[in-house]
């Protein structure tokens, strides 16, 4: 079994010892005749238990599945929740969505703005003539000249404009010359339409570019094309433009100047491709007809230095099935064309197979790790094999200064599996107890027991894995610097300093930490122990995962180190229930019952 699982089994050792000791002396047979009075009193979930367990007392337990032999040569599927995890690309320039869609007079216009109706214009003549003139471009996209007449300037650059002018002046005033600006910018009504997240009419600037409104609009909708947008003008295409070109290259010579009554249409695109691996920037991409591999990899800002030595990469493409399968595995990508539907993965230097969704142990690319919490970049990493907690510090650049590293916590899926496999069987040995014992005596004794089953029966495992998260720790010694696998999330909370308790006292809730305070002082705190409280067996849970038992004593010295963050858990009395076997039972419910609690809090009250 590997590091890992050692890690996982050491954090379930507060309760295994008794499990094992029960599983030992367990007497599988035959159950006595159950009485029906008792049977009446459990709830309906636990009551048919009971009952299916007797009538299938001769079946076995399922066996533990091994949780160390994992397949090595299998393709994964690659399903949508993990594509939906991959950002696409574009979507990050439309994040700021501004306050006001309402236009911004700026008389400061580059000579190659375009001037139209509503234009406000001032022109200085100097020369024989010293006057100073402004003109707004009227319906007819005209100004009237003093002693010259109508000129016509829309459609114009103001470059184009001014020189018109002058020649216009020199014809009739041979030592006079204009100076023309811009005082006042026109605004314009635009038609933005098609896959944008708020179509719609939209009043702008006439300063507004293609770019400005679909920014206004609210960005591409889900299915919209970033590189196949129409602009229309009296209903004829008179532009097609790519956003790529800008958004990579900084090419903006197409996104023209707008007009009233242009109509921005973008169109709708299936043509997306998840680019993941040794890639810069890894996301979805969108293609055209003419792109190949080799555009996508650029689009991606190329290969990173871990890239593989023969930057080999694998496309997947769906088969007739529809399970996702590697067609190609190839080093040259200038002359293959994408299909919709295509994946594409560029191989790491240490990635060893050539399937490229492997088993959960060797499969490093199918998943992220989830980092959230006090760190400085949380989200999602795409990790190699050989990365490490302590290289995906690195990652996200390391915690916040009020982080509170201690009750950082990792949660990992195959423990989650053990867990749920493990609570399994607690329950079911405890229902065959049940069955075996037939009734209780007392009253009280049914509702401890069902009520504690009918909680633990309907607990939803967390799979923690007890690790450290202190670089210091991770650099000084290499052993415990644990290796990540696909889909592990962290999460680092805030430093809070609270205390935790809960169980048979009479008042459980949140207590403010106090160093000098101790477990006595926490339980007086929380009022006391109730009848039922079992001293012996007090459940400490740390915030790093780790946990302990106190046997509480009076006017001692209750040592335990408490941090904030700690949970205090007394658990009832098992003493009290009839049978040994069901009270053997019951005590690792508990124990688990107490550790869901604690993880639950490492992640729901921060």
């Amino acid at each position: 079994m590997n590091k890992n699982f050692t890690k996982i089994f050491n954090r379930l050792g507060i309760y295994s010892f008794t499990i094992f000791l029960f599983l030992l002396t367990l007497q599988l047979g035959v159950a006595q005749e159950l009485d029906e009075n008792f049977l009446n009193s459990l709830p309906e979930q636990i009551k048919n238990d009971v009952i299916s367990n007797m009538e299938s007392s001769s079946s076995k337990i399922n066996q533990t599945k091994e949780y160390d032999s994992f397949s090595s040569g299998v393709t994964k599927d690659f399903n949508n929740e993990q594509i939906e995890l991959l950002q696409r690309f574009g979507d990050e320039f439309f994040k700021t969505t501004p306050s006001t869609f309402m236009p911004i007079n700026d008389p400061s216009a580059a000579l190659g703005y375009i001037l139209d109706v509503d234009d406000l214009l001032v022109i200085q003549l100097i020369g024989d003539r010293s006057e100073e003139y402004e003109y707004r471009i009227d319906r007819s996209g005209n100004i009237s000249l003093p002693d010259i007449g109508f000129v016509k300037l829309a459609g114009l650059s103001l470059e184009s404009a001014s020189k018109l002018i002058n020649r216009t002046l020199k014809e009739y005033f041979v030592e006079t010359e204009a100076i023309i600006s811009l005082k006042e910018v026109r605004d314009i009504n635009v038609l933005i339409t098609g896959y944008v997240n708020n179509p719609g009419f939209y009043v702008l600037s006439g300063y507004s570019s293609i770019f400005h409104a679909i920014i206004s609009a609210g960005g591409i909708a889900e299915s919209g094309s970033f590189r196949n947008i129409e602009v229309k003008r009296s209903g004829e295409v008179i532009e097609t433009f790519d956003l790529y070109n800008a958004f990579i290259y900084g090419d903006t010579s197409s996104n023209i100047s707008l007009r009233s009554g242009d109509a921005i249409v973008v169109l709708p695109s299936n043509n997306f491709i998840p680019l993941i691996g040794a890639l810069n920037r890894q996301g979805l991409y969108e293609f055209n007809k003419d792109d190949t591999f080799e555009d996508l990899i650029n689009y991606a800002g190329g290969v990173t230095n871990e890239v593989n030595d023969k930057k080999e990469f694998s496309i997947v493409r769906i088969n007739e099935s529809g399970a996702n399968e590697v067609v190609e595995k190839i080093s040259s990508a200038g002359q293959i064309k994408p299909r919709g539907n295509d994946k594409l993965f560029i191989k790491y230097n240490d990635y060893k197979s050539d399937a490229l969704f492997l088993s959960e142990k060797e499969d490093f690319i199918d998943e992220p790790i989830i980092v959230t919490g006090a760190v400085k970049f949380p989200g999602e990493y795409f990790v190699n094999q050989n990365d490490n907690m302590l290289s995906l510090i690195n990652k996200f650049g390391g915690f916040k200064d009020d982080a509170y590293i201690f009750g950082a916590a990792l949660f990992n899926e195959d423990a989650k599996k053990l867990e749920k496999e493990f609570n399994a069987r607690l329950y079911n040995d405890a229902i065959k107890s049940l069955a075996s014992i037939g009734s209780l005596n007392r009253a009280d004794n049914i509702v401890s027991i069902t009520t504690l089953l009918d909680e633990f029966k309907n607990i939803e495992p967390q799979g923690r894995v007890v690790t450290e998260f202190s670089r210091e720790e991770l650099i000084a010694n290499p052993a415990i610097n644990y290796k990540l696998t696909p889909g592990d999330k962290i999460h680092v909370p805030y430093m809070k300093k609270i205390i935790y308790t809960f169980g048979e006292i009479l008042n459980p809730g949140t207590l403010v930490f106090d160093e000098e305070l101790d477990l006595e002082d926490y339980i007086n705190k929380s009022g006391g122990f109730n009848e039922y409280a079992d001293k012996t067996s007090i459940i400490i849970i740390h915030p790093n995962g780790e946990s302990e038992r106190i046997r509480f004593r009076t006017f001692t010295n209750n040592k335990s180190n408490l941090y904030p963050g700690s949970v205090i858990y007394v658990p009832r009395d098992l003493t009290q229930i009839d049978g040994i076997e069901l009270g053997s039972v019951m005590a690792p419910i508990i124990s688990s019952l107490a550790i869901s609690l604690a993880s639950l809090n490492s992640i729901s009250n921060n």
